[in-house]
């Protein structure tokens, strides 16, 4: 039984917010949006992040019947307001995550825009975590790259198998998992009527 009456559409393919929404009891269904991820980020993460959600929940809301929710999110990490996406090849990879980790912090921001495909209601919204990176050995951080781990991860990292190389994190375990599941249930049951 789901939390919700009204049937929810994730425009995610990203296991990790499906198992974040299933383990929150919601029941769903996957629509991958398809919008293009690679722009150019001419904003502050947030609001960038806030836009691309938009986009990919607007992109699966005309396919989707019009008793449904939508859910879309995009996850970026920061340093500072300067966006870090996904690695284009494990050198890519290898260069973030030895930057983060000399750096010390970096942000995780979600922005995640629900579609109401009744009426086009839309609530958006970001959430952010901070990371707190360990100090690594270059030797360390390729054996993880090697893994293949890193690879279509923001910031080159996830932080259930990255773990060795997070000393803390500050916020929302779930929000740095890629869905900020405390903020994301009051607004579905909110369009849940």
């Amino acid at each position: 039984m789901s939390l919700l009456k009204r049937p929810v559409i994730l425009a995610s393919g990203s296991p990790y917010r499906a198992q974040i929404l299933r383990e929150a009891g919601v029941a769903f269904t996957v629509q991958v949006s398809n919008v293009d991820e690679d722009l150019h980020p001419i904003d502050k993460p947030e609001p960038y992040c806030r836009t691309l959600a938009a986009r990919k929940a607007m992109a699966v809301v005309p396919n989707v019947p019009r008793e449904c929710i939508v859910i879309a999110a995009d996850t970026v990490c920061a340093i500072g307001d300067e966006i870090i996406g996904k690695p284009r090849d494990p050198a890519d990879a290898q260069r973030m995550i030895e930057r983060a980790c000399a750096i010390g912090m970096q942000r995780v921001i979600t922005g995640v825009c629900v579609a109401d495909a009744n009426d086009l209601t839309t609530i958006s919204f970001t959430v952010t975590s901070l990371v707190d990176m360990k100090p690594a050995s270059k030797e360390a951080i390729a054996a993880y790259v090697a893994s293949g781990d890193p690879m279509g991860k923001c910031g080159a990292l996830s932080i259930e198998t990255g773990g060795d190389f997070v000393q803390a994190w500050k916020g929302s375990y779930a929000n740095i998992m890629g869905l900020p599941i405390e903020r994301l249930i009051p607004v579905l049951l909110r369009l849940d009527v």
